[in-house]
């Protein structure tokens, strides 16, 4: 039986990210899910935060969906987004 498991991250960076910044930490994701496919990307747009988080009061959302054949190992993934600067919260959910 060859089930697929599905996770949705939700990117929350700072809302004057340049694209190009964005695209790369997008790149880098993709890097650090290699088992995994990207199957879709939803900008979500500029949304005010219930509360201010690193000095911001608006946030620019993203949701990506990804689908895997196996169990993705995600402390790599987490390091790597509690260190980018433009990134002010993120979750990944295991659907």
């Amino acid at each position: 039986m060859n089930s697929k498991i599905m996770y949705e991250v939700t990117v929350v960076f700072v809302p004057k990210t340049e694209e190009k910044t964005t695209e790369m930490v997008f790149s880098k994701l993709e890097t650090l899910l290699i088992a995994a496919n990207l199957e879709k990307k939803d900008h979500l747009g500029l949304k005010e935060l219930s509360y201010s988080m690193k000095g911001n009061k608006k946030g620019d959302f993203w949701m990506l969906t990804v689908v895997s054949d196996k169990t993705l190992k995600l402390n790599e993934v987490n390091l790597f987004l509690n260190r980018e600067p433009s990134v002010i919260r993120y979750l990944v959910i295991k659907k």
